[in-house]
């Protein structure tokens, strides 16, 4: 378990009980849908980033909350999408555009509607992003994108959204926002696997001592070891 996630345990609970409210199909509807398979990181990193980029701001209020729950929501759309198998593409699509438009109806009903263009962007990047690296798949090209179409979407970019969308629920200043934008960008390199260089890992100077700077270090040296040795190696 990552330390930095039970610290903030009692709100990831509420958040993924919201989850299960909100991505339940009616009984019987589609009896052919499986959601993919998700592990501890891809289960809690991205509202864990969402909450400390607002605690960090000073905002402690069910926004947050609720931001953290569309952001997951796209997530799990976009691995919806990039699944392959029996579940067949039309079927993969169409559940997945449902759990998209999800998101619209959280902001309407939680205050968030001022992210809305934001989060509108994410996803046009994240469609543009996966039908390229299907197009790469299919013509044999090697890919020198964001990802293989097998690993889903493209986490930095959401990873980033999260931390930025984050601070500016406390209202921070362009310099902050930055900062947590830089945060979450490398997170979601990390995250995806890629390798970074040492000097990324210095944006943490810019958070004050304390449990989510210590947190975010511990969380970053997990990530570093799950990659495979050659990428830990470049780092």
């Amino acid at each position: 378990m990552v330390a930095l996630f039970n610290s903030l345990r009692p709100e990831l609970e509420i958040i993924h009980r919201r989850l299960v409210k909100e991505t339940s199909l009616p009984r019987g509807l589609v009896s052919g849908f499986t959601w993919p398979a998700l592990n501890e990181i891809d289960n809690d990193l991205l509202p864990a980033l969402v909450l400390l980029s607002s605690h960090g701001q000073g905002y402690f209020g069910p926004r947050a909350l609720s931001l953290a729950v569309v952001l997951q929501l796209i997530f799990l759309a976009s691995l919806i999408h990039s699944q392959k198998g029996k579940q067949g593409v039309a079927l993969q699509t169409l559940i997945g555009d449902y759990f998209y438009t999800r998101f619209f109806d959280l902001l309407c009903r939680d205050g968030n509607l001022e992210f809305l263009e934001t989060l509108s962007q994410l996803i046009c990047h994240l469609h543009l992003e996966g039908a390229r690296e299907q197009e790469k798949a299919l013509t044999g090209r090697v890919t020198g994108g964001s990802g293989d179409p097998e690993k889903g979407p493209d986490r930095a970019s959401l990873a980033l959204v999260a931390t930025r969308l984050g601070s500016q629920l406390g209202k921070t200043a362009p310099w902050e926002t930055r900062m947590w934008q830089e945060i979450g960008q490398l997170c979601g390199h990390l995250w995806s696997g890629k390798p970074v260089t040492p000097q990324s890992y210095q944006v943490l100077a810019g958070l004050p001592p304390g449990p989510a700077r210590d947190g975010l270090g511990e969380l970053f040296l997990f990530l570093t070891g799950q990659q495979p040795a050659k990428k830990v190696m470049a780092l």
